[in-house]
């Protein structure tokens, strides 16, 4: 807030573009950054799969088959977190894209890591590249931030998968 406060002009639209989340200031640049961190990251969850897998049937069974869940999941926080800053970094705050694509992926490919990790990153990327086009052709010749687009898919999809659960709030 204080940035924008004190930034005026041009700044202030790239600022509030980074904000919303854009994918239209990206250089060629900030690949030789990006891919190998999320190459990387990617080879290392995969490969950490199986563990994943044994954690979600219960840490307690997962510890009893070998796995150090305390381990486990620190590594995948670290893992994601470079990741999510790195591409944050050049393209700013999207939302919803984490909760739209492993949702949907998980319903139509199951629960399996292995398959659910490249499905999910494929998938992301494919509803990217099509948020992305709606972003730079619905109000032609402006463009919106690809933010805006995926917070309009995701938020009722959010609200769809809390119909679904219909549970009470408990604190």
């Amino acid at each position: 807030m204080f940035a924008m406060a004190v930034t005026s002009g041009e700044k202030l639209h790239s600022l509030l573009f980074w904000l919303y989340g854009d994918l239209s200031r990206g250089r060629f640049f900030d690949l030789w950054i990006m891919v190998p961190v999320i190459l990387i990251g990617s080879f290392i969850l995969y490969g950490m799969a199986r563990s994943f897998n044994l954690i979600a049937s219960g840490e307690e069974v997962a510890a009893q088959l070998g796995v150090d869940v305390e381990r486990a999941k620190w590594i995948a926080l670290v893992i994601v977190s470079l990741m999510c800053g790195t591409t944050v970094a050049f393209s700013g705050i999207i939302g919803f894209v984490g909760l739209i694509v492993p949702h949907l992926v998980r319903m139509a490919f199951g629960p399996d890591h292995r398959l659910l990790l490249p499905a999910s990153g494929l998938f992301g990327a494919s509803f990217m590249i099509g948020a992305d086009l709606l972003a730079r052709t619905v109000i032609s010749p402006s463009e919106l931030p690809v933010g805006v687009i995926t917070a309009f898919l995701g938020a009722p999809f959010f609200l769809y998968l809390l119909y679904l659960k219909r549970r009470p709030w408990t604190l």
